[in-house]
């Protein structure tokens, strides 16, 4: 599935796994969190520095430095605190900034937690689409993250709740499938059970075979998949315009433009 590791990412010991604790805290993003249950981050969540967190995502899952530095920043400046130059995981809780309603493994926060694991959620999105499969593939992701949309849309419109999911928002969903399957696997294609490992436990699956991409996760890779993903979306044409895009042309414009300077992703 993957190559083997290049050296300066072979001296991690991904066996010093451990959930968090109480008083730790930890994000809504499954892979950030998972770098601080490996110690690769401080293990408790807290006083995190751009420099730290860039160093731990492109030594630990080889993502492109820009792309890592570009998350580091949206941590940082995530912090209520403008006097810091660091973060804590739970600072990027905050709704609406990098958090967003239509998670694929949290509630939305009118209802919940959003940042943390909802089984529910979980098993009747991402897993009942992957049922029986062994393998993703970008139809499949691609059809976990519109159904969890619409899902989401209509219990927000049940429930007389507020329901934020526009172009930003399209975006970064899109973003966190796509990174989810670069960092997994090749070409949309990884292990179903490492998919779960990842979202369910907070953990990188290297006891199951996993090893850190030999090849960095670039914005090249990001954008192949992205495209990938918005062809195999049967229903994108009626998903772009209710998010406010208008058309498809206008949808794959945009991310463009957004791949020139993307959103930082939560999963």
């Amino acid at each position: 599935m993957q190559a083997e590791p290049t050296a300066i990412h072979a001296n991690i010991d991904w066996s010093k796994w451990e959930p968090p604790k109480e008083g730790d805290v930890r994000s809504p993003c499954p892979c950030i969190n998972a770098l601080a249950n490996h110690g690769i981050l401080p293990r408790d969540g807290k006083a995190i520095t751009k420099e730290m967190a860039v160093t731990a995502l492109t030594t630990a899952i080889n993502l492109d430095k820009n792309i890592a530095s570009m998350f580091a920043a949206g941590g940082v400046a995530s912090n209520p605190d403008k006097s810091t130059h660091s973060f804590n995981l739970d600072h990027v809780s905050k709704h609406n900034f990098i958090e967003h309603d239509c998670s694929l493994a949290h509630e939305d926060v009118a209802f919940g937690d959003a940042a943390k694991f909802d089984e529910a959620t979980w098993k009747n999105g991402v897993l009942a689409v992957y049922a029986g499969k062994e393998m993703t593939d970008y139809e499949s992701a691609s059809r976990a993250r519109h159904e969890r949309f619409m899902t989401a849309k209509e219990k927000h419109k049940k429930e007389g709740k507020v329901f934020t999911f526009g172009i930003k928002e399209n975006f970064l969903s899109y973003g966190e499938t796509a990174l989810y399957l670069n960092l997994l696997g090749k070409d949309g294609v990884a292990p179903v059970d490492w998919v779960r490992i990842f979202f369910e436990q907070e953990r990188l699956p290297y006891n199951e075979g996993w090893r850190t991409p030999a090849e960095p996760i670039s914005q090249a890779m990001m954008n192949k998949a992205l495209f990938n993903l918005v062809t195999a979306n049967k229903h994108k044409a009626s998903e772009a315009r209710e998010v406010g895009v208008g058309t498809v042309w206008q949808l794959t414009s945009m991310f463009t433009s957004f791949a020139k300077d993307p959103p930082c992703v939560v999963m």
